[in-house]
C-alpha cells in the first residue's frame, strides 16, 4: 500500500521484522546486537511460534570444501539457472558453519561425520548427502547444537538470543502483517500494517523491513495456483499461510521458485490424512505400511507409486531424475486382514506411534464393498489385487519394482481394509528474490529500498533439495538481513504519530508465573527440554506422594506428543514415581515431563524441611 506524509502512524521502529521462525529470529537478534531496536511481529500465538524450524530435524546444512560444496550444487540446480553471487554468499556460509555455532550460539557444533557414535538419538543415514551420486558430495555435513534431532533444539537456541536481546527487540505474537507500506515518492518500504487483537496498526520502520513469514504450506489456494495440487497437507507450521508472498508481491517483488516444495510421507510423499487444519504425522522407518499385503492407489483404484521406495525429501527414482509423486485427491493404503493384525500387535506393543491409526481404518467384506467406500472403480480395485498377488507369487513387481520380500499375497477369505492418504508438504521454497545482500529484488531486478527477506520465503533451492539447507539460509541470511537492514541510515521525515504505543513483549509475558494460583501442598515446576520449548506443571504433593500434577503449559507437537502430555501425568501418579516408560515416539517430551515433574517435587520437599 502507498503512504505519503499524511499518513498516521501508531508506533515507530528501526527495524520491523515478520516471521519469528528461525530466520526471523536471527534477523531480530542480529539487528538488535547492531543497535536497532526491533519489532519482531509472529502470526502464531504464543507457544506455537517457530515456524518450520520448531518442525524440522534440526540438521543446519555445512560442508568441508568450498570448491567441492560448489561443484555439488551446481549439480543440485541443473537444468535450471541461479545467481551466482547470492549461491556464493550461500556456500560460503555452509564452510563457515562451524564458526557460526561457536561465536554467535557458543556452542562447539557437534558434527555428524566427525562426532556421530552410536547410541546417540539420531537419524539413521547411509549418506549424508541427498545425492551421493553427484560430484562434490562428500564434502557435505550436519552441524547440530548436540547429538539429538527432531528435538527442536536450534530453535530454542534462536528463540534465547531473541529473549537475551529482549531490551531491544519487542515481540508481538498472534499478530498478523497485512500489508507493506511503501513511500509513493521514494518507492521505499516504510512500514507494515499489523491486525493485532482485531485492530489495524499503523508500525513505521525507520530503517528497513525483513519478510521470514515463511512458504505456503497451509494455503489452498496458492499450492493451486503455483503448485498445480487441490491441497497438501502440511508437516510443519500451520500458521505459514503466504503472507509474505501477497505482501511483497503488491510492492512490486519478482518471484522465483515458485513451484518447488519439498515433503516426507510414510510412503513417498503421502502422510495419514488428517482434518482440516491438522498437521500431518510424519512417522520414520515405519514398515508395516510398505511391507506385506499392503500397497497404495490412486483415484481410480490402481497403484502409481513404489511404496518402499527411499525418497529423498518425497522425491523418488523415475526415469533419470528424482519427481515427486503426483499428488491425488483420492489416494489409499489398502491391505488385509493379516496385515491389519500387525497393526494390532504394534498397538499392543506399545509400538504403533500413529495413535489415530485404528479410527481412520475404513474395514469391508469384500474388495467391491471395500472400493464403494473408498470411492474408486471396484473392476480396477479387483484387478490390482490380483496384479499384486500375481507379482507377490512370481517375486517380481513388474510395475514399479518393489522389493519382492516385501509383498505378500493378499488373502481374502477374511475382511480388507484402507486408510485413506494424503499428499503432504514439509515447506515451500518459493517467494520474492533476494541478492546476496538479502535485499528483496523487483521485475526489473533492481533492490525495493529497505526490504529484505530471509529463509524459506524465496528460499534458495532451485531444483533439487539438500536438507538442511533451508536451516542453513535462516541462519546465513537471517543475519545478513538483520546487519544490513540495521545499518542503514534511518528514514529522518516527521511523521504524524497519533500515539506512542508501549512496549510489549508477548514472548516474555506468556512466561510469567507470578499470576497462577496455588494451593495448598502445592508446587509448580518446569522444563525447556520439551519439543516446543517450556513445559509448566502444578504438582500436588504432600506425604511423600504424588497425588495430582496438572500440565498448565506445554508446546507439544500434535498427535504423540500430545498423547505423552495426557499419559505420561497419569501414571507417574499412579506409580507415585516419575520414573516411567517413555512413550513410543516422545522420548523428548516424556524426558522434558519428569524433569518439570521433578522439580516441583524438589520444591515441595524443601518447602517440609522449612528451606
Amino acid at each position: 500500500m502507498k503512504i505519503n506524509e499524511k499518513t498516521k502512524w501508531n508506533g515507530v521502529y528501526d527495524v520491523v521484522v515478520l516471521g519469528f521462525g528461525g530466520a526471523g529470529g536471527t534477523a531480530a537478534r542480529f539487528a538488535a546486537e547492531n543497535g536497532a531496536q526491533v519489532l519482531l511481529v509472529d502470526a502464531a500465538p504464543y507457544g506455537h511460534e517457530g515456524g518450520n524450524t520448531r518442525y524440522s530435524a534440526q540438521h543446519v546444512a555445512m560442508a568441508h570444501d568450498r570448491k567441492k560444496i560448489a561443484e555439488y550444487y551446481e549439480q543440485l540446480a541443473a537444468p535450471y539457472n541461479f545467481d551466482q553471487k547470492t549461491m556464493a554468499v550461500y556456500l560460503d556460509g555452509f564452510v563457515n558453519m562451524p564458526q557460526y555455532f561457536k561465536k554467535y550460539f557458543g556452542i562447539d557444533p557437534f558434527i555428524w561425520s566427525r562426532d556421530n557414535q552410536p547410541g546417540d538419538h539420531l537419524a539413521k543415514k547411509k549418506n549424508l548427502c541427498e545425492y551421493p551420486e553427484y560430484r562434490g558430495s562428500e564434502t557435505f555435513d550436519f552441524a547440530l547444537v548436540h547429538n539429538q534431532d527432531f528435538d527442536a533444539e536450534l530453535w530454542k537456541v534462536i528463540r534465547a538470543q531473541v529473549v537475551k536481546n529482549a531490551a531491544n527487540i519487542d515481540v508481538w505474537l498472534n499478530s498478523k502483517a497485512e500489508h507493506l507500506l511503501q513511500d509513493e515518492a521514494t518507492g521505499e518500504i516504510a512500514g507494515v500494517i499489523i491486525n493485532r487483537n482485531k485492530k489495524q496498526y499503523y508500525i513505521h520502520a525507520r530503517k528497513g523491513v525483513i519478510v521470514a513469514t515463511g512458504g505456503f504450506e497451509n494455503n489452498e489456494q496458492m499450492q493451486q495456483d503455483y503448485l498445480h495440487v487441490t491441497k497438501l497437507t502440511p508437516l510443519g507450521t500451520l500458521y505459514n499461510k503466504g503472507d509474505g508472498i501477497k505482501m511483497t508481491a503488491e510492492v512490486g517483488a519478482k518471484m522465483w521458485h515458485m513451484s518447488n516444495y519439498e515433503s516426507l510421507g510414510i510412503v513417498p510423499s503421502y502422510v495419514i490424512a488428517e482434518g482440516e487444519n491438522e498437521r500431518g504425522r510424519q512417522v520414520s522407518g515405519w514398515q508395516n505400511v510398505k511391507s506385506g499385503a499392503i500397497f497404495a492407489v490412486a483415484d481410480d483404484g490402481t497403484r502409481f507409486m513404489r511404496e518402499d521406495a527411499k525418497f529423498r525429501h518425497g522425491h523418488i527414482a523415475e526415469h533419470g531424475d528424482y519427481l515427486l509423486p503426483h499428488a491425488y485427491d483420492n489416494a489409499w493404503l489398502v491391505f488385509d486382514n493379516q496385515q491389519y493384525q500387525k497393526f494390532v500387535l504394534e498397538q499392543k506393543q506399545g509400538k504403533l506411534k500413529y495413535g489415530k491409526f485404528f479410527d481412520k481404518v475404513v474395514s469391508a467384506g469384500s474388495l467391491a464393498e471395500l472400493a464403494q467406500k473408498m470411492n474408486v472403480p471396484t473392476a480396477n480395485l479387483e484387478n490390482t489385487v490380483s496384479q499384486f498377488n500375481e507379482f507377490a507369487t512370481n517375486g517380481k513387481d513388474m510395475e514399479f519394482g518393489r522389493a519382492p520380500e516385501s509383498m505378500t499375497s493378499f488373502d481374502l477369505k477374511d475382511d480388507v481394509h484402507a486408510v485413506k492418504l494424503a499428499p503432504a508438504v514439509l515447506n515451500t521454497q518459493g517467494g520474492p528474490e533476494h541478492d546476496e545482500l538479502a535485499r528483496v529484488l523487483d521485475v526489473n531486478n533492481q533492490p525495493i529500498k529497505r526490504l529484505y527477506t530471509a529463509g524459506e520465503l524465496g528460499g534458495m533451492c532451485v531444483n533439487r533439495y539438500q536438507g538442511g539447507g533451508n536451516l542453513a539460509e535462516c541462519l546465513i541470511f537471517g543475519k545478513i538481513a538483520g546487519e544490513n537492514a540495521a545499518k542503514l541510515e534511518p528514514i529522518e521525515d516527521s511523521i504524524n504519530l497519533t500515539k506512542k504505543l508501549p512496549r510489549i513483549n508477548d514472548l516474555l509475558d506468556g512466561e510469567k508465573d507470578d499470576q497462577i494460583e496455588l494451593g495448598q501442598n502445592q508446587f509448580l515446576g518446569s522444563s525447556e527440554a520439551g519439543i516446543g520449548g517450556r513445559i509448566l506443571v502444578r504438582v500436588t504433593y504432600f506425604d511423600n506422594e504424588i497425588k495430582k500434577i496438572e500440565v498448565l503449559e506445554n508446546h507439544e507437537t500434535e498427535g504423540i506428543g500430545a498423547v505423552a502430555i495426557d499419559r505420561i501425568p497419569q501414571e507417574m501418579v499412579s506409580n507415585n514415581s516419575t520414573n516411567v516408560d517413555a512413550v513410543s515416539g516422545a522420548s523428548t517430551t516424556t524426558n522434558a515431563l519428569k524433569e518439570a515433574v521433578n522439580a516441583a517435587i524438589k520444591k515441595a520437599q524443601n518447602s517440609s524441611k522449612g528451606e
